[in-house]
């Protein structure tokens, strides 16, 4: 709030050093969105107080940055009823992960989380307008989001799929095949 009215301050005097205070309020933003999809975490029975769709729809709300970025969230025929627990927490916090990632790295404008019902398949897809990864990149990727994702996926027996180049955004997928 305080860089809110020093903003408009400047801006009446006409002082360049508006841009500062400018990132200034979009750091704060991307910090409390960020506190807000951590704080989302810690609580380990949203999806059996809510369900897998109302976790990830609470979870794009909380991740979206008024003017930098914008969050969605798609579901299409999903029959929550029969879907074991342990694959539900795994695919929020895939999906967690990968709006996480996202944001950090790739600045993206918008980001959008569909879960989708394709039969014996369940599948999520977060897609971002970022900057995207290097092939060299990705290879290479040490980093604890991708490593992440991975080992969450083997453990419930699904498929990651990363579709990236550099300069048009990246799109995670997993499938996760679901016995009747």
């Amino acid at each position: 709030m305080q860089l809110g009215a020093a903003k408009k301050v400047i801006k009446r005097r006409g002082d360049n050093s508006l841009r500062y205070v400018e990132r200034a309020t979009e750091l704060a933003q991307f910090g409390l969105a960020e506190a807000r999809r951590s704080a989302f975490s810690l609580q380990p029975t949203i999806i059996e107080e809510s369900g897998l769709i109302d976790a990830l729809q609470t979870l794009v709300e909380r991740s979206n940055v008024p003017g930098r970025l914008r969050c969605n969230f798609h579901s299409t025929d999903v029959p929550e009823e029969g879907l074991p627990t342990r694959i539900q927490h795994e695919l929020l916090r895939i999906a967690q992960e990968a709006i996480s990632n996202a944001a950090r790295h790739a600045k993206p404008t918008v980001v959008t989380v569909t879960l989708r019902w394709n039969p014996p398949n369940l599948i999520l897809q977060v897609k971002d307008n970022g900057s995207g990864i290097s092939s060299a990149r990705l290879e290479k990727s040490d980093g604890v989001g991708l490593g992440s994702m991975r080992d969450r996926v083997a453990q419930i027996d699904a498929k990651l799929e990363i579709q990236t180049a550099a300069g048009r955004g990246t799109s995670i997928i997993v499938t996760v095949p679901i016995a009747s």
